[in-house]
């Protein structure tokens, strides 16, 4: 994933400056929404379990879990609380059943849920310190690859992914969401309650962070 070059997919969706014309936001269509969300085929598992259809409660988890595992598995890294983190996100998914509205897709309501849990719980923060995720290695000279070049490759994968990691919460969630989740910046912003150009702040802080923590890497 290389950060610096495509500045985390366009530059041309960067924050405005502070000479730009500021924008008016554009109204958000509700009706569209709503009925993008009715077209989803998780929304109307949800809709069902909501009911209290158990099978498609279960179908709901099928199709999901794997999704949300490998998210948490990128906001804390590969650790046995990722399966306790997933278990519970599905266990308050299932238990505000009730409250569920389809405005949105179900996998943005999903990734609110599982952002809120683990960036919330002290479990987390206490794994980030006792792996070292804030810390980077020290890194190779790079300008003269070997033959464990391939080796180097996964490092630097690896590098990068614990760089994500030491972010503040927040802006961990915001890089993960956009980068490897692919959600746009409206539904980044429906997860983490910010609006779109907050998104876009957020983004930028993140990617200004990532430079200097990879200074050198990419």
């Amino acid at each position: 994933m290389a950060l610096s070059d495509h500045e985390l997919r366009s530059q041309a969706d960067a924050p405005a400056s502070a000479e730009s014309a500021p924008r008016v936001a554009r109204p958000v269509d509700t009706a569209a929404l709503r009925e993008a969300a009715l077209a989803d085929l998780d929304t109307q598992l949800m809709l069902q379990a909501r009911s209290g259809d158990r099978s498609a409660a279960a179908a709901l988890i099928r199709r999901n879990s794997g999704r949300v595992a490998r998210y948490i598995t990128r906001l804390i890294g590969p650790c046995p609380a990722v399966e306790d983190f997933t278990q519970d996100v599905f266990v308050q998914v299932l238990s505000k059943a009730a409250d569920y509205q389809p405005t949105a897709k179900f996998t943005t309501w999903l990734y609110r849920i599982a952002t809120n849990l683990v960036l919330s719980d002290r479990r987390s923060l206490a794994h980030r310190r006792r792996s070292g995720a804030g810390e980077l290695p020290d890194v190779p000279d790079t300008a003269q690859p070997g033959p464990d070049s391939q080796v180097s490759l996964d490092e630097l994968r690896e590098r990068v992914a614990r760089a994500i990691q030491s972010l503040p919460p927040q802006q961990c969630a915001a890089v993960t969401l956009f980068e490897y989740e692919n959600l746009t910046y409206q539904q980044i912003a429906a997860v983490l309650d910010l609006t779109e150009e907050g998104v876009r702040a957020l983004l930028a802080r993140a990617r200004a962070r990532l430079r200097t923590s990879l200074n050198g890497l990419l």
